[in-house]
């Protein structure tokens, strides 16, 4: 069985691309990023502990600035807080009061849901990725032709 494929358009997307500027290269690399963590996301806010869901409801994508590339998890700002994500995820050590002759105040055990569902999912994501590229820069291709 002979298979042979025509990478002709790809070398066309990767010329158009390298001719963009840097911020709209940015722009491309950010959406693409974002679909292909996409089922990151959604299997970390499954797998998230439910106790009030605010955990849940924090999770999603944010651009970092200056940089190509985002970050994953807890959003730490809006009204869906979830800045206790990490102890959720590693747990904590046995906690004593300073008062009250260093009485116990629990310990929080870790459930890994986040590295769990990240394990989850490497596979699908990174394999996903080339593709979210090459897909938005057919869709920046399409909404500059529009504006022209």
């Amino acid at each position: 069985m002979d298979v042979q494929v025509n990478t002709d358009q790809i070398k066309i997307l990767q010329d158009f691309f390298n001719g963009l500027s840097s911020i709209d290269q940015r722009k491309i690399f950010i959406a693409s990023f974002r679909r292909a963590v996409k089922p990151l996301v959604e299997r970390a806010k499954a797998d998230a502990p439910y106790r009030t869901g605010t955990l849940m409801r924090s999770f999603g994508t944010m651009e970092m600035p200056e940089n190509i590339s985002i970050l994953v998890g807890a959003k730490l700002s809006g009204v869906n807080k979830g800045w206790y994500g990490h102890l959720v995820e590693k747990g904590t050590i046995e906690r004593f009061r300073r008062k009250r002759k260093n009485a116990p105040t629990g310990r929080v055990r870790g459930t890994h849901f986040f590295e769990n569902a990240y394990n989850s999912v490497q596979e699908k994501m990174y394999d996903d990725m080339a593709q979210a590229w090459y897909d938005e820069i057919d869709r920046f291709i399409i909404k500059t032709n529009k504006r022209a």
